[in-house]
C-alpha cells in the first residue's frame, strides 16, 4: 500500500518537472495590447508590465514591498470592511493577484527566485504569497516548483511554505496543467 502511494505521489508531482513546451509564449512576455478584453488587470494597483530586467537589488526589494502591499490591502479591507464593500473589495483583490502574479514571472525569468539572503525575508514570503493565492490553479503552482525546491534546499525558502505548495499540487488533478 505505502508503495502505491509513494507512486501516485511521484505521478502526480512528475508533472510539474515535465519539460515546458519553448514555443508557447508566457504571462510573462504579454504585452498590454496581447490582453483579452477586458482584463481584470486594468483594476490593479500596482503595473503589471513593470520593467524588471535593469533593476537593481534595493529596487527589486522596493518593488516586492509594493507587491505586498498590493497583495493585502484588499483582503484585510475584505475581512475587516462592511460588507456592501465586499464586491469591490473581491475585485481588487484578483486584479492585483493577477497582476503581482506577472510581475513574479517576469522577475524569477530574469532574476530568478527571490531569496531572502539576497532580497529579503519580506521578499521570499511575498513570493511564496503570490503563488499561493493561486493555489486552486494547478498550472501556477507547477510554473515555479522546481525553483521553489531548489530554493527549499538551499535554506532560502520556507519548509513549510513549499510543502503548502507541494500539498496543493497533490490534491489538485494533472488535467489542470496548462503552460
Amino acid at each position: 500500500m505505502r508503495q502505491v502511494l509513494v507512486i501516485s505521489t511521484m505521478f502526480l508531482l512528475a508533472s510539474c518537472n515535465a519539460p515546458k513546451p519553448t514555443h508557447t509564449p508566457t504571462a510573462a512576455t504579454e504585452s498590454p495590447a496581447a490582453l483579452k478584453v477586458p482584463s481584470n488587470l486594468m483594476y490593479a494597483d500596482i503595473d503589471p508590465f513593470v520593467q524588471v530586467e535593469d533593476l537593481t537589488k534595493n529596487e527589486l526589494i522596493l518593488l516586492f514591498s509594493k507587491m505586498h502591499h498590493a497583495d493585502q490591502q484588499y483582503r484585510d479591507s475584505l475581512y475587516n470592511g462592511r460588507k456592501e464593500n465586499e464586491a469591490f473589495f473581491s475585485k481588487k483583490m484578483q486584479a492585483n493577484d493577477e497582476a503581482n502574479l506577472k510581475i513574479l514571472d517576469n522577475i524569477i525569468q530574469k532574476h530568478g527566485w527571490p531569496y531572502k539572503s539576497v532580497l529579503g525575508e519580506e521578499a521570499a514570503q511575498t513570493a511564496w504569497l503570490v503563488i499561493w493565492h493561486h493555489r486552486g490553479k494547478r498550472s501556477v503552482l507547477c510554473r515555479h516548483f522546481d525553483v521553489m525546491e531548489k530554493a527549499v534546499d538551499e535554506g532560502e525558502m520556507s519548509v513549510s511554505a513549499f510543502q503548502q505548495i507541494k500539498d496543493e499540487v497533490e490534491k489538485l488533478s494533472p488535467d489542470q496543467i496548462e503552460y
